[in-house]
């Protein structure tokens, strides 16, 4: 048999990019549309395995009309040769065509390296020949095409086109969901043509079984950059089974020719739309449609046909809720009575309405509960649409979203715990974090470190966040005496002893103690106590010398003082502020003891005391650390504006004036800098 070669005439670059396909089903469908224009009744797609299970090979059969051999040379030669060039119907069977430019067949090259179109063909005398076409990626322009022979006994007219030393393995197409996304691509001509019969690897592609409900809309015509004009339309298919949502660019007779995500909320509602204008013919012509996002007639007839999709499913979610609003009342379930008496009453039963149909939809347990538990939960429902509607809606959206597994999840927690308490744990956790970003700007950022006061606003709100310092802890002395610091020591060990004597420093006096929390808890096997006192300084005063001293002093009263001896407790002593001086550094910075540390009692003192030196930035870090776990949990990072808004909410009682200050200063920062940019304005006037 001798072997006939030829080239295509074009730019080798031009069928490279007509060979790069994003997706490998739409290579595929390609070469189904080919054969459906063809004429053909029945085509079959079927995937070869290798000895290794890998997939090897690529098949496609049609009982189509072929290619006349005489007709080959000039079909493959160039592009914009195509047999349909002669009409928008095919030769036979006078079906809409799909293709009318001949690139189709090069984009079989994104599946593999070699591709064989094997013809078999009718004679005017009813003979049946057969010939071999053959392409290699690596010389796209090269044409083999073999001399016409009579066709093998029990032949039928048609092509099979193999592709073989495939791309990948292609695993995309053995996944389930491939049949489904090929009946959403040939659902339109399918519909209109049902006798063609399309089967994927043994799997019938009938996009008819699986239809819900269809509906076809008129878009606004698209103005194309060189001032062409084209129709648009909008079809919706509303599917019976869970697929992908997609948002397909079809030419004007339904052809889909790429895909996007159609970028809308429709719970409950597996669709898929076509979005079809001969434009997107052209762009595929200018092979401008895979970049189509960058081009803004295109994105305006996305925009329209996005809003559209809207529309259309806020009203199919009113007509589903309105045959299961009839089935609650015949069941004597719904939670509204008789007719709406007012037009605000008559908008709630609307929103009720389709949020119920959605819960209805994603949480089957509610569709098998019995009527008691309907009633009470439709009654539920309906108070909180009335009560707070705009968080509702928010809650359902952000619920109804989630990935099955994870409404799973949520179910099972629900079964151990209840929502409410899930709800708390979360917020606790937020706030917090909330709380230490805000506490760093307050203590750190200069716009704030020198307005905060100590005592009426910093002391105020670390003494409501006592589990900075450990979760063991609970404030029990809140700037008060040594005195009470004994007292509360004495009765959390049970003992209500009369003070005739106030506790007093090594230099006479009594000693005001800032903070002072005591464990809720006590150690296993153990009766001692433990406490942390806590000495604020304002951000700008560093712990110097002079603080190290006051803390120290605290301590001392409360070891010399026997009262504290008779009940054994471990103490624990904190200065905090900003930073701390060199002097005071040196002296925590002793190599025989952890870093930080002031003074340690013997291990064989009765009463165990540790003085701290600490900064800010290790405290609050220190909590981060401890909460890092719950924040990556809950992806929660707060950032500088939430946290001040939350302080200044949660703690508007001690930081109102504060808040006041900064803003009065911020305004003044601006004044001073419209007075200084006018001088200079003016100084320039002068000396030009």
């Amino acid at each position: 048999m001798t072997v006939k070669t030829f080239e295509i005439q074009v730019h080798d670059d031009h069928l490279v990019r007509l060979a790069q396909v994003r997706k490998p089903v739409l290579s595929v469908a390609e070469l189904i549309w080919n054969a459906v224009d063809a004429d053909a009744d029945e085509v079959i797609v079927t995937l070869t395995d290798n000895a290794l299970g890998g997939l090897e090979s690529i098949q496609v059969r049609d009982d189509g009309h072929g290619i006349p051999y005489a007709d080959a040379e000039r079909l493959f030669s160039g592009l914009g040769g195509s047999w349909k060039q002669g009409g928008h119907r095919s030769k036979e069977k006078n079906r809409i065509l799909h293709g009318k430019e001949g690139r189709g067949r090069f984009r079989v090259f994104g599946l593999g390296r070699v591709v064989d179109w094997n013809v078999v063909y009718k004679t005017n005398t009813g003979e049946l020949l057969a010939y071999r076409i053959s392409m290699i990626k690596d010389h796209l322009k090269k044409v083999e095409m073999s001399d016409e022979v009579p066709a093998p006994a029990e032949s039928h007219r048609g092509v099979t086109v193999i592709v073989t030393e495939l791309d990948h393995d292609f695993r995309s197409l053995r996944d389930a969901g491939v049949t489904d996304e090929l009946a959403q691509i040939f659902a339109l001509y399918l519909r209109q043509y049902p006798g063609i019969r399309i089967t994927f690897d043994g799997k019938r592609i009938d996009p008819r079984a699986v239809e819900d409900h269809v509906e076809h809309y008129n878009l606004p015509h698209i103005t194309a950059a060189d001032g062409g004009d084209f129709n648009a339309s909008l079809e919706i298919v509303e599917w019976k089974m869970s697929t992908d949502r997609r948002l397909y660019f079809c030419d004007a007779d339904g052809f889909p020719l790429d895909d996007t995500s159609p970028g809308i909320h429709a719970p409950g509602f597996s669709f898929t739309a076509y979005l079809k204008s001969d434009y997107f013919s052209k762009l595929v012509a200018e092979n401008r449609l895979e970049i189509a996002d960058l081009d803004p007639p295109t994105a305006k007839i996305i925009n329209a046909a996005k809003e559209l999709l809207r529309d259309h499913f806020r009203r199919r979610s009113s007509e589903r809720a309105a045959g299961l609003v009839e089935e609650w009342r015949r069941e004597n379930i719904y939670p509204y009575q008789g007719d709406a008496v007012s037009p605000n009453e008559e908008r709630e039963r609307e929103v009720f309405n389709v949020v119920a149909l959605n819960v209805n939809h994603f949480l089957p347990d509610f569709q098998h509960s019995d009527e008691k538990s309907k009633r009470f939960q439709l009654r539920l429902l309906r108070h909180a649409i009335q009560s707070a509607p705009a968080d509702l809606a928010r809650i359902l959206t952000d619920v109804l979203d989630l990935p099955p597994e994870k409404r799973q999840e949520l179910a099972d927690l629900l079964d151990r715990t209840t929502l409410a308490h899930i709800i708390s744990a979360s917020k606790v956790i937020a706030d917090r974090l909330e709380f230490l970003q805000g506490l760093e700007t307050l203590v750190f950022d200069t716009e704030f470190k020198n307005l905060v006061r100590e005592r009426t606003q910093l002391h105020r709100i670390v003494a409501e966040n006592a589990w900075m310092f450990g979760e063991q802890y609970h404030l029990s002395v809140d700037d008060q005496s040594l005195t009470e610091v004994l007292k509360k020591h004495l009765h959390a060990a049970g003992r209500e002893v009369e003070i005739d004597e106030e506790v007093r420093r090594a230099d006479g006096s009594r000693g005001i103690v800032d903070l002072m929390f005591s464990r809720n808890i006590q150690l296993a096997g153990s009766e001692e106590r433990e406490h942390l006192v806590v000495e604020l300084k304002r951000p700008n005063v560093k712990i110097d010398g002079d603080v190290a001293a006051q803390i120290e002093s605290y301590a001392f009263a409360v070891a010399e003082d026997e009262r504290f001896r008779n009940v054994r407790a471990k103490w624990v002593f904190w200065a905090v502020s900003n930073d701390i001086d060199i002097v005071a550094a040196r002296k925590v910075a002793q190599k025989d003891r952890p870093r930080g540390i002031l003074f340690q009692s013997d291990a064989t003192d009765a009463l165990q005391i540790t003085i701290w030196l600490k900064t800010w930035s290790q405290i609050v870090n220190e909590c981060r650390a401890r909460l890092r776990f719950f924040a990556e949990k809950l992806n929660y990072a707060p950032d500088r504006d939430s946290s001040l808004s939350h302080l200044k909410t949660t703690y508007h009682k001690y930081l109102a004036d504060l808040f006041a200050q900064h803003a009065e200063s911020d305004q003044k920062g601006v004044i001073a800098e419209q007075i200084h940019v006018s001088a200079q304005d003016e100084t320039t006037s002068k000396t030009g």
